[in-house]
């Protein structure tokens, strides 16, 4: 009988740290406003990357001895409590704060917009996979409230989810702390490698859109498509091929390619001679849509805008970390001459 109860505390234990588990995970949330006085804020601490690299470090451990109590018969409760109330009430909750932390006025801000939504993002993640262990938990606990009996060795399928779901922790913290060692200058060349990738996707989709003319003899069938017709044309994308005959919207298409290219090369420059943060910019994928439309002015002012926002960037990068001219700061101009003739 004491067992049962044993067990019947485990799970308002497990019950009680998902509770809490969601709350966190929703103060993590993504969120368009910004920080009020209202709103919770963590204010001295030594370094948010520090507190949180520290606690992924011990969420892991932790999570291994948990993992190792979970499939080594007899189930003790009372060594499982324990080791919940380590985690939500220390390692979690001190994650949590150094993810949250907002600078306020006059305060340095050690990790920067860039960073700090990142940093949120993971530990949310990560957040949501421990709650996957807290709801295997209470799976095996209420199994064994059922059976009255804590002594039941784990099924082979049991042990390995146990072991599936402790590895699902262990990427979500190998993750976590990635990126606090590699730090914001390893995160901007991240999302720039992410970026080029992006606008290197769009620039050949956009050669093969071009390539995909359409023929005189199917202007002459259009003529006899049905309305049925017109619903294949549109699930198969043949009524927004590029016209033979339509030279302006070739030219310009040609024109963008080319210096989607160019930019294409500035991006691999950048991020191996500066390391400088660029917004990110849904233009390239904008330019796409205007095309596939056929929309040239819709077209040429996304184009127009990516070219600004490209030209923008090789300025703010120009000069080196010392504000001297180098190697680049000539690269940079020469770019610039073949872009802006381009």
């Amino acid at each position: 009988m004491a067992k049962t109860k044993h067990v019947q505390t485990l799970i308002e234990v497990v019950q009680s740290t998902q509770a809490l588990l969601a709350h966190y995970q929703a103060s993590l949330a993504p969120s368009q406003t910004t920080p009020s006085d209202s709103q919770p804020t963590q204010t001295g601490l030594p370094s948010p990357l520090d507190v949180i690299k520290a606690t992924t470090t011990l969420l892991r451990s932790h999570t291994t001895t948990l993992s190792l109590l979970l499939i080594t018969p007899p189930l003790t409760p009372s060594a499982i409590i324990a080791k919940l109330k380590d985690v939500s009430s220390g390692t979690i909750s001190g994650m949590v704060a150094a993810a949250c932390y907002e600078p306020r006025d006059g305060e340095p801000d050690q990790l920067g917009r860039t960073m700090r939504v990142e940093v949120k993002a993971q530990v949310r993640r990560l957040l949501g996979t421990w709650g996957d262990v807290l709801a295997l938990v209470r799976k095996m606990a209420e199994k064994r409230q059922a059976k009255t009996t804590t002594t039941a060795a784990l099924a082979e399928s049991e042990k390995q989810e146990v072991l599936a779901t402790t590895g699902v922790v262990w990427e979500a913290c190998d993750t976590l702390l990635r990126l606090c060692t590699n730090g914001t200058v390893g995160l901007v060349v991240q999302k720039a490698g992410e970026l080029r990738a992006v606008l290197l996707d769009a620039i050949e989709e956009l050669q093969e859109w071009g390539d995909d003319v359409v023929e005189d003899n199917e202007d002459d069938g259009a003529e006899q498509h049905s309305d049925e017709d017109e619903d294949e044309d549109a699930m198969f994308g043949s009524s927004n091929k590029l016209g033979k005959d339509d030279e302006q919207l070739k030219q310009l298409l040609d024109t963008g390619v080319k210096k989607l290219k160019l930019i294409g090369i500035l991006y691999q420059a950048l991020i191996k001679r500066r390391l400088k943060t660029y917004p990110a910019s849904a233009a390239p994928a904008a330019a796409n849509g205007a095309f596939y439309d056929l929309d040239e002015h819709g077209a040429q002012q996304v184009l127009a805008r990516c070219c600004e926002e490209a030209n923008t960037a090789a300025e703010m990068m120009q000069h080196n970390w010392a504000g001297a001219s180098d190697e680049f700061t000539a690269w940079c101009t020469k770019w610039r001459e073949i872009f802006n003739k381009a």
